[in-house]
C-alpha cells in the first residue's frame, strides 16, 4: 500500500539548500528523496517525490520563486527533474 501526502512548500526562496531539501523529507519515515520532479506552469508549480524507503508519494505545491530555488540549488544526492515543457 502506498500513501500520498499533499502539502504546501515550507521554505523561502532564499533558504539554503539544506533547508530546501529538508522540506522534501518523507513525512512518514524522514528519508530524503532521490528524485524530485517539478511540473506546472507559472503559478501552478508542483513538486512530486517518492520516498525510496517506504514508497510514500509526496506532492508539494510551490510558488514560482520556490520552484526556481529548488531547480537551481546544489542538491547533493537528490536529482531535480524539470521537464522542458515547463521551463
Amino acid at each position: 500500500m502506498s500513501t500520498t501526502i499533499q502539502d504546501q512548500a515550507r521554505f523561502c526562496d532564499d533558504d539554503c539548500a539544506v533547508v530546501v531539501l529538508a522540506s522534501f523529507a518523507c513525512r512518514v519515515c524522514l528519508s530524503a528523496p532521490d528524485l524530485i520532479t517539478l511540473v506546472g506552469g507559472p503559478g501552478q508549480r508542483l513538486a512530486t517525490s517518492k520516498c525510496p524507503s517506504c514508497r510514500t508519494l509526496n506532492r508539494v505545491s510551490l510558488s514560482d520563486a520556490q520552484a526556481f530555488r529548488l531547480w537551481t540549488l546544489q542538491r547533493g544526492n537528490t536529482f531535480v527533474h524539470f521537464p522542458p515543457e515547463y521551463w
